[in-house]
């Protein structure tokens, strides 16, 4: 990480020296393959293409990892104030493509957004977002490794969207809303307040520090999470069996008052 720090650091008056010149869309590319190559790692001659197209365009920038496409990158001139229209595009590319990492950037502003697909919906969230000139160099370090060779090689990424996926607030309140948890709010608070409080209150409690739609969500998936739950196990018929049919006859057990008989 040490390394990483200083080559950022390095390319830091790159990126203040292009906004001052308002660098057009296409040198602005050109700072971002810099980027990518000094900083985060990637071959600049075989990990780093502007020749994959999705949808009759061209993507601007695309960047691989064992051959595999890992995310694309939609850049704007440096003087672009980054929109949600600039968004639409950048992740409309990765969703035909089926990448579910893109990046948008104007080589000031860095947005990463993570797709998800539910049938026949594709969902996107920014899981990271940073100024590499405004904000802590610390911070945009953190960040802005996540997205290096080194972390797609150890997984970092993967690690990073499973956690912080994990905590999306749907989940959170899915989990307060479970049987478990309420029950183990109920209990503490009568050791807190010293009265019992009904489950029924500490959901109604709940459901008015989120929003309406957001509640309603969790509680249809807890609902859906039951009925899974309820679901009948077959099982097979059992078959009844009798000593002799599972012993050789030779170790077939006889009834106390069973006689052998003679020879």
């Amino acid at each position: 990480m040490k390394e990483f720090r200083v080559a950022l650091r390095k390319y830091i008056p790159k990126a203040r020296e292009a906004k001052e010149k308002l660098l057009n869309e296409a040198d602005t590319r050109m700072r971002v393959r810099v980027l990518l190559s000094d900083v985060l790692g990637y071959d600049l001659l075989n990990e780093i293409t502007a020749e994959h197209m999705v949808q009759g365009h061209y993507v601007d920038l695309t960047v691989k990892f064992k051959g595999k496409i890992i995310f694309f990158i939609e850049v704007k001139s440096i003087d672009t104030t980054l929109r949600e229209t600039h968004a639409y595009q950048a992740t409309n590319y990765a969703a035909t493509a089926g990448v579910n990492l893109c990046l948008l950037t104007n080589g000031i502003d860095f947005r990463v957004y993570y797709l998800t697909w539910d049938k026949a919906k594709v969902e996107s969230n920014v899981i990271l977002s940073f100024n590499v000139l405004d904000d802590d160099i610390n911070d945009v370090a953190e960040k802005l490794f996540l997205l290096s060779k080194e972390s797609f090689k150890k997984g970092l990424i993967d690690k990073y969207i499973a956690e912080l996926t994990s905590l999306e607030d749907r989940k959170l309140l899915q989990a307060l809303l479970s049987k478990r948890v309420l029950s183990a709010l109920r209990l503490e608070l009568k050791n807190i307040s010293g009265h019992n409080v009904k489950i029924e209150a500490i959901e109604k409690c709940l459901s008015k520090m989120f929003s309406t739609e957001l509640y309603e969500t969790a509680k249809a998936c807890l609902r859906r999470q039951e009925r899974r739950w309820k679901k009948p196990i077959a099982v097979e018929p059992s078959v009844e069996m009798s000593a002799a049919d599972i012993l050789p006859h030779s170790q077939a057990v006889l009834h106390p008052h069973e006689e052998k008989g003679e020879e």
